[in-house]
């Protein structure tokens, strides 16, 4: 590997040979062709169907696809039944000096100033099919001013009696909204159905002219032509299961894949850790002139969790310490960055967490079940947290022992880490971080029996985010920045919309943000193509 050839033509940027004319057995013509039946795809094609448009929608997986299950808004009415105040855009300017301000401010905004309007509609369709609308609890922050950075509530989820509970129940958002969607259209979505190739100027992989179809294999390795007087909306996920566009594109994430998972593709993974989709949209794109996105690299959602007990969805705040039994973080600090911060500050990327009763009895904030809906009873006692923590070691997740000693042998930790341990105490009583400068009332000192520890390594990954170059309007542009006409992409695979390393700060941003800018997208196919 030199220079030249890595800025040349790598592997999957050559267009596979277009498929012949005598190959394909059937053509399906539509005014909107949508490629994906995720959250995104589903959006725009519900959108567009909406205004009275012809939309087709087909997909590589065999339902819709979906994970987790928060959906991000700056405000909605279920906010403002609760009680939730409508967030600051000031925060959605600290993210973005977070990433570097290598992001599209346009979209961030957009985002901001349409949200509302986007997830009430998707609460009128849930609510109007028997679900409830839930806010997820929001996590417990520090009475301070450097408490308020870490945390923006407005994370949607829907539930029932059989699906209750916050934060992973997506399948029903998708499902209901395919269920509409076919409804609405009176066409049903054509399931595996693998996009191959664009029709560019009437040719497969052109390089001139007008996207105005796209080409699938079918199960039964027949192909189907997908035309669209309009637009083609790619939808189809990310590459992460693609080696050499994560080498080019995402090399700082590709130690996270499951080598297992370049050898093979399954359309249908869901919330799967490890590696999903094979960038089909993304090479499809690039084959008719579509430019990368300006940001490098691409952004990961994942890379690794800090060990320790979590409160709700707050990362644990106690003593860290890596392999050589040394603290290496602010411990509160890391909530927005953990991924990284463990992978710079422990060799080998592991961290080691150690706590004891005082943690549990002398903690400033309460301790909570996250998984109930915000205004929901959810404080947990002392008692009871302590007996999660007990069911943790009886699952072997933790380890246990009545001295610090013990514990430290028990994590194989060298026994140097109880003159950590001894420093750490040493400022707590002080009431000064003199190494990383943590909120006073989080410097708890480890001291009181029994002692908890445990081990965490950076092999957590979910997905990556990003690819193509997309403008505020969800139009694919090439390298001029110059929207190809008739290609449109929204979802994960839009690029410029995450930089870095994902945002833990604002729960749900993934989802409640491909939400909002896929059904604009939907509208404004409709109004202007």
């Amino acid at each position: 590997m030199n220079a030249d050839a890595y800025f040349g033509k790598w592997g999957f940027e050559i267009p596979d040979e277009p498929i012949a004319e005598a190959d394909i057995a059937e053509t399906i013509e539509a005014e909107i062709v949508v490629v994906g039946a995720g959250t995104g795809g589903l959006a725009a094609a519900n959108a567009a169907v909406e205004e009275g448009a012809n939309v087709v929608l087909l997909s590589a997986s065999s339902k819709p696809i979906s994970r987790g299950g928060s959906n991000h808004a700056a405000y909605s009415k279920a906010m403002e039944a609760a009680g939730i105040p409508r967030n600051d855009p000031a925060f959605y300017e600290k993210e973005l000096q977070a990433n570097g301000a290598r992001v599209d401010a346009r979209k961030w905004y957009k985002f901001f100033n349409h949200s509302e309007e986007v997830m009430n509609w998707l609460i009128d369709i849930m609510e109007g099919r028997g679900y409830t609308t839930g806010i997820e609890s929001s996590i417990p922050t520090l009475d301070n001013e450097s408490g308020s950075i870490f945390y923006l509530p407005g994370a949607h989820g829907w539930y029932d009696d059989e699906h209750p509970g916050m934060g992973m129940n997506q399948t029903l958002v998708v499902n209901e909204l395919a269920r509409r969607f076919e409804e609405l259209s009176g066409s049903s979505i054509y399931y595996k159905n693998i996009a191959r190739q664009l029709v560019r100027g009437g040719e497969p992989n052109g390089a001139e002219g007008r996207v105005n179809a796209v080409i699938a294999e079918r199960e039964d390795g027949t192909f189907a032509r997908f035309t669209a007087s309009k637009a083609v909306v790619l939808a189809t996920g990310d590459f992460s299961t693609n080696r050499d566009m994560m080498a080019k594109y995402a090399p700082q994430a590709l130690r996270y894949i499951t080598p297992e998972e370049f050898e093979s593709v399954d359309y249908d993974k869901e919330l799967f850790y490890g590696g999903l989709y094979p960038g089909d949209g993304q090479k499809m794109g690039l084959w008719v002139g579509a430019a990368w996105q300006k940001a490098w690299p691409c952004c990961p959602n994942g890379g690794g969790v800090k060990a320790g007990p979590m409160d709700g969805v707050l990362p644990f705040t106690g003593l860290t310490v890596n392999r050589d039994g040394k603290r290496y973080c602010n411990e509160y600090g890391m909530l927005g960055t953990l991924p990284f911060t463990t992978e710079m500050g422990c060799p080998g990327g592991v961290s080691y967490a150690i706590w004891d009763m005082n943690y549990a009895e002398q903690y400033p904030l309460p301790w909570i079940n996250g998984s109930l809906p915000y205004g929901t009873p959810n404080e947990l006692s002392i008692e009871e947290t302590v007996a999660s923590w007990e069911a943790m070691v009886e699952s072997k997740a933790f380890v246990k022992a009545d001295t610090l000693e013990e514990l430290i042998e028990l994590m194989e930790l060298p026994a140097s880490t109880l003159d950590t341990v001894k420093a750490y105490n040493a400022d707590c009583k002080a009431g000064t971080d003199l190494a990383f400068h943590k909120d006073p009332s989080l410097m708890i000192p480890v001291e009181k029996g029994p002692f908890y520890g445990s081990v965490s390594d950076t092999s957590f990954f979910l997905t990556v985010l990003g690819g193509l170059r997309t403008d505020d309007e969800m139009r694919v542009c090439d390298e001029d920045d110059n929207p190809i006409e008739g290609l449109y992409n929204v979802g994960s695979m839009a690029g410029d919309m995450f930089y870095a390393q994902y945002t833990y700060m604002i729960p749900g941003f993934t989802y409640g943000s491909n939400l909002t800018l896929s059904y604009l997208a939907g509208k404004f196919i409709v109004e202007n193509e």
